[in-house]
């Protein structure tokens, strides 16, 4: 079965999930002093003992984490504006750690994973999308869809749900497939549909639909993905402006946060930079990374 998950973090995660306890693998976990047992790694990492496994292995995992919501989708998604954008909002925050060749090499990699989706379709394999609500999976959902629909195979998807009754006094409220840790996505298999090619014929022409609205921005309004403007969010943001100097990242962690909308940190990093540019925000102290700028109100 392969696995379609939109963001790197979660198909991390799903790699593990499909051969979830066959390995124990903490090669990449150092310590001072002597080496923990594993319980206490496991304790340490929050790594669930009652977990299952998805089943399959991590090289039935495809990641398209393109962030299909933000920039003009009716530009083909291989195009140089599409990478360039991509190149933009991952360097936004002044990192140096990272060249531009690298980014490059991503780009190549996400445009790789593309091929390798229509490859294990060309060949019939059985398709699961791992979607939410979060504006660029379902973004991802619809374009996947709208992929899918050109081949013969089975495709199945499993949506996740706003929130789950974890006990009597407990609720759960999900945003996005990276807040679910490896060893609980089997508990979500219950929710897999397959999706008839009527529904594909749907989620196909919703993509279509998409491109023609010709906006730069999407955003998931009563369960529907609609083209937005681009201030669309910029009201979140002057809500959780605070009085006095600030830190950039106080900012948008806070919207982030209090408004769990699965927005990317660099696009309210990108808005933010419109609001200085425009006066609206003052830079008080300048930083390379300018997550860690200090800024007051204008």
């Amino acid at each position: 079965m392969i696995e379609v998950m939109f963001g790197e973090s979660e198909a991390g995660s799903m790699k593990v999930a499909k051969h979830y306890h066959k390995s124990d693998n903490y090669s990449a976990i150092g310590w001072i002093g002597e080496k923990p047992g594993k319980k206490e790694l496991d304790k340490m990492l929050n790594k669930r003992t009652d977990g299952k496994a998805v089943g399959g292995n991590s090289s039935e995992v495809v990641c398209i984490p393109i962030m299909l919501d933000i920039g003009d989708i009716s530009v083909p998604i291989d195009s140089e504006y599409r990478k360039e954008l991509i190149l933009e909002l991952y360097t936004i925050n002044g990192w140096n750690k990272i060249t531009i060749k690298e980014l490059v090499e991503v780009w190549n990699k996400y445009l790789g994973e593309i091929e390798r989706l229509k490859n294990f379709a060309s060949n019939g394999e059985e398709v699961r999308i791992w979607y939410s609500n979060a504006p660029y999976s379902m973004c991802g959902f619809y374009y996947v869809c709208n992929l899918l629909s050109k081949y013969n195979c089975k495709v199945s998807a499993v949506k996740l749900p706003h929130y789950m009754q974890l006990s009597e006094n407990k609720m759960q409220f999900y945003t996005s497939w990276c807040e679910i840790d490896a060893g609980r996505f089997s508990e979500f298999l219950p929710f897999e549909k397959e999706l008839s090619s009527c529904e594909m014929r749907s989620f196909s022409s919703e993509w279509e639909e998409l491109k023609l609205e010709g906006s730069t921005l999407r955003a998931v309004v009563s369960g529907k993905v609609i083209g937005v403007p681009e201030d669309f969010y910029d009201h979140i943001i002057r809500k959780e402006i605070p009085d006095g100097e600030f830190l950039m990242a106080q900012l948008i962690g806070n919207a982030i946060g209090k408004h769990p909308l699965g927005i990317a940190d660099c696009w309210y990093a990108k808005r933010i930079n419109m609001m200085i540019d425009q006066g609206e925000l003052v830079v008080v102290q300048k930083q390379k990374e300018i997550y860690r700028q200090i800024l007051k109100k204008g």
